[in-house]
């Protein structure tokens, strides 16, 4: 009773494909076992008849032969013999009318290719043929015979061999057919378990809806489902983005308000591998507040809103601008190149005197002073003086520590050189392979290690100093030599990690994720590398992804299959678009550290960095906090629901 009970329960268990071929299988058994049977039954019964009838018609016609024939035993015996040898008869037997046997042969030693089990299970039982041998009008004798029947048990045989193979045949056509028809049927059902899976997995995706009715209906409940969980992901999106607009921008002007300006700036600054210099176009208003006596508060605050749309319009058409509200009448706009400073600065002065243009006319002594400051790594301090001065009387301790410790990098060593050196260095280094990973750890809240960030180092001259990619990134795009250094940066990465290096983090950029040779390159090392491709962190920031969604999609599908850890970075300024996001299988995000900066003492940022936690951990993400700096910092972060930290204040 165990053996059944332990084979039902494998049943039970089993897929719902191999239950269905095993239903199959059960219902052809009995189905084809049941027809053998039957036409056996039938067949034995037609031969038991037939043989009945040749035994009766062969012992009529030799007993009327015997009786007319001289009855002398020599001849009756010769007769009867070759009878019994030409006839196939399992006995013949006379007998004289007292009983006494006068002639017998039988074939009880005849041998037969048929298995004893089936004459056994197939038994036939025709009656002998008997009947009465005349000498004038007097009885001679009985005459008693049974035609043999190993004819009709080959052919029984016989028949039921070709029942089975013809039954096998069926069965095996059957079930091809079958297999076919069960993955057409069961195809919906299979695209229903990868959604639920996928749900499972906080990836809420759609699948197309199948013709049968029962599976239609069931797809249109999860697609639902599916639809109405991101329905309420892009809600909470947007109302994360209205929090952080909230807290951080000044609802007067529409711009980011000074803290937050201040920390953007120290973030952009900060980044050595994407940083070299850039300009700050500081505005002043100098007599803002008669203007606000004069008009009044609602026309003042117009007037304002009209100097922040211009500066937000020309942020927009450039992700590396960004502008700010320091104080009352100062505004401020930061880009993160210096490549353009004439034409920008004389944009910034068009749009702000146009927008102030009717202010302009009403006062005669409105004058709008614009200052452009070159910030670089060579000026580690100076080149936010004017910035300092202006909000000197209302900045706080922790400003001024912050913008003092924003500039951490050496003087450029090699600002003069020119393009062909350029070119010789940098074709020599990748040449020679003289590039390297610096580690900056990723812990977790208990300290333990998620990976390092690790930016790249290039030594430019033999045995020369490693330099940061912001001294030579520049170079590199536009002597097209990009590509080489991406390349080698993973190859030393993935190399690395096979000496048995801890898990590497590595920044994509966005150039490098939208180029499919890139990406091809990319999978062909992890295939190389494909025991530690699991421990290859890859970040692209919030803007390449963003604004190349597509190129993004493909680029997480093409790494799936290696296990390599996805993540987007610098995540902060697109929040409203963070729903987009749930379907790529991402495994991680790093929040900008100017939402970090001074999380500790901003009442704002915290809700909304706890409410962005909350969303990334619905759909999956882990959440690592960039740029933290304090130890204070450094214990709130966790108690919002950040998972790692990494920046200046974090060590081993």
């Amino acid at each position: 009773m165990s053996i059944f009970k332990r084979i039902w329960q494998l049943v039970i268990t089993t897929s719902l494909l191999k239950q269905l071929w095993i239903a199959i299988t059960l219902m052809m058994l009995v189905f084809f076992g049941a027809n053998i049977i039957v036409n056996l039954i039938s067949s034995k019964n037609y031969l038991n008849k037939q043989l009945e009838m040749k035994n009766i018609d062969n012992a009529v016609s030799l007993a009327v032969s015997i009786s007319q024939m001289k009855k002398d035993p020599v001849s009756i015996e010769l007769m009867l013999t070759a009878e019994f040898d030409n006839g196939h008869y399992h006995y013949i037997q006379l007998l004289d009318p007292n009983g006494q046997q006068l002639f017998a042969r039988d074939s009880a030693n005849e041998n037969s290719h048929v298995p004893h089990w089936f004459t056994d299970l197939i038994r036939l039982n025709a009656p002998p043929g008997i009947a009465h041998i005349q000498n004038g009008w007097s009885q001679y004798g009985t005459l008693k015979l049974e035609s043999s029947t190993n004819f009709a048990y080959e052919d029984l045989w016989h028949g039921a061999l070709v029942s089975l193979a013809w039954s096998a045949a069926i069965a095996l056509l059957s079930g091809l057919v079958g297999t076919l028809i069960l993955k057409v049927i069961v195809r919906p059902l299979n695209d229903m378990v990868k959604l639920t899976e996928a749900i499972s997995h906080k990836n809420f995706i759609s699948i197309a809806e199948p013709k049968t009715l029962e599976f239609k209906r069931l797809a249109q409940a999860m697609n639902l489902l599916s639809a109405r969980i991101k329905e309420m992901f892009r809600d909470q999106s947007k109302l994360l983005e209205q929090m952080r607009l909230e807290a951080n921008y000044d609802p007067a002007s529409g711009l980011m308000k000074r803290k937050y300006f201040i920390s953007r700036l120290a973030a952009q600054v900060s980044n050595e591998d994407s940083f070299d210099e850039g300009l700050l176009i500081n505005a002043h208003i100098s007599n803002l507040a008669e203007i606000n006596e004069k008009l009044g508060t609602l026309e003042t605050d117009k007037f304002l809103k009209r100097m922040g749309q211009a500066l937000n319009n020309v942020c927009e058409l450039n992700s590396g601008l960004f502008a700010g509200r320091l104080t009352g009448a100062d505004f401020s706009l930061f880009s993160n190149s210096a490549s353009d400073q004439e034409s920008l600065s004389t944009l910034i002065s068009h749009v702000l005197t146009e927008a102030s243009a009717d202010i302009s006319a009403q006062f005669a002594n409105f004058k709008l002073a614009i200052t452009v400051n070159l910030v670089s790594k060579a000026d580690q301090f100076a080149g936010l003086k004017n910035l300092v001065t202006i909000i000197n009387e209302s900045n706080s301790a922790d400003e001024i520590e912050l913008l003092g410790m924003i500039y951490n990098s050496d003087s450029a060593l090699y600002a003069d050189k020119d393009e062909i050196t350029w070119r010789s260095m940098l074709s020599l280094a990748l040449d020679n392979k003289r590039l390297t990973l610096a580690k900056f750890p990723v812990l977790a809240a208990d300290g333990a290690i998620i990976h390092h960030e690790s930016p790249v180092r290039l030594q430019l001259e033999q045995d020369g100093a490693w330099v940061s990619a912001a001294e030579f990134i520049s170079w590199a795009i536009q002597l097209d030599l990009i590509t080489r250094i991406d390349d080698l940066v993973v190859e030393v990465a993935l190399n690395d990690l096979a000496k048995g290096s801890q898990p590497i983090g590595l920044n994509v950029s966005t150039r490098a994720m939208c180029n499919p040779l890139y990406v091809e390159k990319l999978v062909s090392l992890l295939k190389k590398y494909s025991a530690v491709a699991q421990y290859l962190w890859l970040e692209v920031a919030e803007d390449g992804v963003f604004n190349h969604l597509e190129q993004f999609n493909a680029f997480c599908q093409a790494l799936k299959p290696f296990a390599s850890k996805i993540g987007v970075e610098h995540v902060g300024a697109q929040i409203s678009r963070l729903g987009e996001l749930h379907d790529l299988g991402l495994d991680y995000i790093k929040i900008d550290a100017s939402v970090i900066r001074g999380i500790d003492s901003n009442t704002g940022n915290q809700a909304f960095l706890k409410g962005l936690c909350l969303i990334a951990h619905s759909i999956g993400l882990m959440t690592i906090a960039e740029g933290v700096t304090s130890p204070a910092e450094k214990a709130m972060l966790p108690t919002l629901g950040i998972d790692a930290m990494t920046g200046p204040g974090i060590s081993l």
